[in-house]
């Protein structure tokens, strides 16, 4: 299995620096290194050369944006999973990929958990739910640095909708969940490690216009409603309440089928 990793940068070198080196020292070697540049001006250009003998392929040239960007990765990555960590992204330690490859069985995507960093450089946890569903990601999405996508998803079902500056990744997410029925296999571990200043995190009345203008062409509120309140109804009915009140009414239940035969029996 051969793990394709995309990286998007522009004019931010020392974030890219950082994302190479961590993907340079993984220990785990069946990967494909892919650096989309859109052009930068502050030196990423001549970074990427110096390290082209450990990346398989990179292009520096002007592109439509970052999902235009991710869409040239994903052309040209011929591994089974793709994953995308963008320039100032990073493995959690350079181990991470050969502990959680033998986790990977053919599942559509396959995801864990990530740590977000400040200004401050301090780690924060990020957990992601151990089932996706519609409802997880109308409340969170999940961390794209954290998560596999199987190559395939995107030959059947389209790449990135270019039209978005931010939402699209999840976007896609949400037409895999609501138009096709996919595996997906939770591990919790933390894979990445990604900074909370990128377009996404400090756009948000962006994100939320991109996300919401989705919605009305494509899930009406009433399904919305249902879908969140349907992943509280899953979590309560199968923890420790839920079970507790199914126990009870099966013991009530029980006690009145029994009444209900032994009167039968005797008016009979």
């Amino acid at each position: 299995m051969t793990i394709s990793i995309i990286t998007v940068a522009y004019n931010n070198k020392f974030g890219l620096e950082e994302t190479i080196k961590s993907v340079v020292s993984q220990t785990f070697k069946d990967i494909e290194f892919i650096v989309i540049d859109g052009g930068s001006t502050d030196g990423s250009k001549e970074l990427l050369e110096s390290y082209s003998s450990q990346i398989n392929f990179w292009i520096s040239e002007p592109d439509k944006g970052i999902y235009n960007a991710m869409n040239k990765g994903i052309a040209n990555a011929k591994g089974e999973y793709l994953i995308f960590m963008n320039s100032g992204d990073r493995f959690s330690s350079p181990e991470i990929l050969e502990s959680i490859a033998p986790h990977f069985n053919n599942e559509d995507i396959v995801y864990g958990n990530a740590y977000y960093e400040l200004e401050n450089r301090k780690k924060y946890e990020y957990r992601i739910p151990s089932r996706i569903t519609i409802g997880s990601l109308l409340k969170e999405p999940i961390c794209h640095q954290s998560a596999f996508f199987k190559k395939e998803l995107f030959d059947k079902y389209g790449m990135y909708d270019e039209n978005n500056r931010i939402a699209s990744d999840w976007t896609f997410m949400m037409d895999l969940f609501i138009h096709h029925n996919i595996s997906q296999k939770y591990v919790n571990e933390f894979i990445s490690i990604f900074e909370k200043t990128g377009i996404s995190n400090t756009n948000t009345d962006l994100s939320f216009s991109e996300q919401k203008k989705y919605l009305a062409e494509n899930v009406s509120e009433e399904i919305q409603n249902m879908a969140k309140y349907f992943d509280e109804y899953s979590k309560f009915y199968n923890g420790k309440p839920g079970t507790i009140l199914r126990q009870f009414k099966d013991k009530i239940y029980g006690l009145i089928y029994r009444k209900s035969n032994y009167e039968r029996k005797y008016i009979d």
